[in-house]
């Protein structure tokens, strides 16, 4: 009866669109908690719907991957509890996976859903719903996406790798204070230097950008290898190839920080959305939550979550469909 339940919640998010899950996530977005207000936007930028689907429907989801030119990691499924370390929310993945795996409703709104499983988790762990209401989203989307088999396999593990600290309004605070150049910081001017947080969770997860440099050429001056962690991560943190916005390598979110870098050029948005990394940028905003890091210079400090796949979603999705003969 349970597997019966359970397969009724994954078919009404199932009948689901994209739009639809980021409507719930406008609607909830006031009563979520800053740490993970935007991160939780940035996680369903990072999974979109349409990638799962292009890779479904094809019928030969390797040959749809090499026509898409997708690079790194982009099964969501072999990385489940890591692909929500840099949430806040990440703290209480593993009882937010078991009350989605539990829950026995499949009839109500996806906004509805999310809060009710998302207010049980919180009495049952003692914190704000405001805390958990994002990675519930996470949680629920993930299950959509990787099935009921795959999601049941890591129900009990909880998030992998570091995690933000505990405190999660020290976490804003830090992410929203201003970084120091040492004693002449007011008179450097130009050759002022900002704090680029590529990973907020360690000690060495920070690299500096002169004042107009991009992020991907700031990176570039970090002598440490990369190559260990991604091995699109060829110079610095943050994977680059082409530099000029042609390759996909280097879209970044931005978990705070959009305003301190330069605004949002045409070129730059028709890029993102050749590559189908927009799902959630407002095409009104002129320093939305997606960009890309080599067009994008900094003039304040940022932080950020960097993607593990990079690909050609939006025009070669049709071109494979093309190519592999279906509809």
């Amino acid at each position: 009866m349970a597997v019966l339940e359970k397969s009724q919640l994954l078919g009404s998010l199932e009948g689901q669109s994209q739009q639809a899950w980021l409507d719930a996530l406008d609607e909830l977005g006031s009563s979520m908690h800053p740490v993970d207000r935007d991160a939780t936007r940035i996680w369903f930028a990072f999974w979109p719907l349409e990638l799962k689907a292009a890779l479904e429907s094809s019928g030969d989801p390797e040959a749809m991957a090499r026509s898409m030119d997708l690079e790194g990691e982009w099964r969501l499924e072999a990385q489940i509890d890591s692909a929500v370390a840099f949430l806040y929310g990440a703290h209480f993945w593993a009882p937010v996976k078991k009350a989605v795996s539990r829950h026995d409703e499949g009839s109500a709104s996806l906004a509805e859903t999310i809060r009710a499983i998302a207010i049980g988790v919180a009495a049952h762990e003692k914190v704000d719903v405001a805390l958990v209401l994002g990675i519930t989203a996470v949680a629920l989307m993930t299950f959509r996406e990787v099935g009921q088999e795959a999601f049941d396999e890591v129900v009990d593990a909880p998030a992998r790798g570091e995690l933000l600290p505990k405190n999660p309004e020290r976490v804003v605070a830090k992410r929203k204070r201003e970084s120091s150049d040492g004693l002449l910081t007011f008179l450097k001017g130009i050759n002022r230097r900002w704090d680029v947080r590529w990973n907020e969770r360690t000690k060495n997860g920070t690299f500096r950008a002169i004042t107009g440099q991009d992020i991907a050429m700031a990176g570039d001056s970090v002598e440490q290898e990369y190559r260990s962690l991604d091995y699109r991560r060829t110079a610095g943190p943050v994977p680059v190839e082409c530099r000029v916005g042609s390759c996909g390598y280097c879209w970044i979110g931005l978990l705070e920080g959009r305003g301190s870098l330069t605004e949002i050029s045409e070129f730059e948005r028709e890029r993102l959305a050749y590559f189908g990394y927009d799902t959630i940028n407002d095409n009104t905003d002129k320093h939305p939550l997606i960009r890309l890091a080599c067009q994008s210079q900094c003039y304040g400090d940022v932080t950020l979550a960097i993607p593990p796949w990079n690909g050609e979603l939006q025009r070669r999705h049709q071109k494979g469909r093309d190519r592999l003969g279906t509809s």
